[in-house]
């Protein structure tokens, strides 16, 4: 456990140094920020606000919110930090170093997976909270005398979503460790572009119900079958393919 948190605090502190992290830590504060203000203002102008039959819509906009902020997040940090930094370190050779050292490649592997889904779900967690809290406090509150947090919806969007995409991360890590790079990004646009477009459309036909137990159980089984998925491909982590790939060959 020690050596997975050299190479974790490595990781952590040249994430955070870099100008991507800067940037998208910027830009998520805003967006953050905008739909706190959209979600109050779209609200507030709804006569069926107070409206106790109302009360699945606004279940069904809250959950919306929670999931896909979760989604957005997850999928940025991946995009922006599972492959290209683990490229270069091949490159220029400070993966084959770091091999040479007593760290065994699951090792090395988990400590930068890890450095990437910490920061993923400290972001995730801190921008859902504060929109939640705003609507709520502000706008849903004062309108039905109630606070709205679908238990199922806050399950799925703040743990089991970041659980799948962890699962993903550690697919495209062992895949950029182990093999070929232009490979390993597949995954995350096949599941990123295919949950941005299928859940909406789920949705919008009545066959997705982003706050029902139901919903939070399949989606469960998803992420169980990355790490499934995880284990079968953990034979490739081994320093002679992680070599080799380094070498392109």
């Amino acid at each position: 456990m020690k050596k997975i948190i050299i190479i974790f605090n490595r990781d952590l502190k040249e994430l955070q140094k870099s100008n991507a992290f800067l940037i998208i830590a910027i830009a998520f504060s805003i967006i953050t920020i905008a739909v706190s203000v959209i979600a109050c203002i779209s609200l507030k102008r709804q006569e069926w606000l107070s409206q106790i039959i109302a009360r699945p819509l606004l279940e069904m906009i809250i959950s919306l919110i929670i999931y896909f902020l979760s989604l957005s997040i997850s999928i940025t940090f991946i995009w922006a930090f599972a492959s290209l930094p683990v490229i270069k370190e091949k490159v220029n050779g400070i993966i084959e170093s770091l091999l040479a050292t007593p760290l065994s490649p699951v090792q090395i592997w988990m400590g930068k997976s890890l450095a990437i889904f910490l920061p993923t779900f400290i972001f995730s967690t801190i921008s859902t909270t504060v929109v939640l809290t705003v609507v709520n406090l502000l706008i849903i509150k004062p309108a039905t005398g109630n606070l709205i947090f679908p238990v199922p919806a806050l399950l799925t969007g703040l743990l089991i979503n970041p659980l799948l995409f962890f699962g993903l991360l550690l697919i495209i890590m062992l895949l950029n460790l182990a093999n070929n790079p232009d490979l390993a990004i597949v995954p995350s646009f096949i599941i990123g572009f295919g949950l941005m477009m299928g859940i909406p459309l789920g949705v919008a036909t009545g066959k997705i119900n982003l706050a029902s137990w139901t919903f939070s159980l399949w989606y469960l089984g998803g992420a169980l079958v990355l790490f499934i998925v995880v284990c079968f491909l953990l034979r490739l982590l081994t320093k002679e393919n992680i070599v080799l790939s380094s070498r392109g060959e």
